[in-house]
């Protein structure tokens, strides 16, 4: 049997912003768990309440795994 094994980790993402229309480094927390998933925690952008979220590859390649 595999034990639940969760772990919060803080990344670094660049890329360009459109809501600020330019290039931006957003930090990221993150929640990985065993089986690899990665949830979102938080942001230190306005992601969720900003226009573009749903367009916003920043966040996008954190959830991915993609950062830089």
């Amino acid at each position: 049997m595999e034990e639940d094994f969760t772990m919060e980790t803080e990344e670094f993402v660049s890329g360009f912003c459109k809501k600020q229309n330019q290039t931006r480094m957003v930090f990221c927390e993150i929640e990985l768990t065993a089986d690899g998933r990665r949830t979102l925690l938080s942001t230190d952008c306005d992601y969720g309440k900003c226009e573009h979220s749903r367009t916003c590859a920043l966040v996008s390649a954190a959830k991915e795994g993609a950062a830089s």
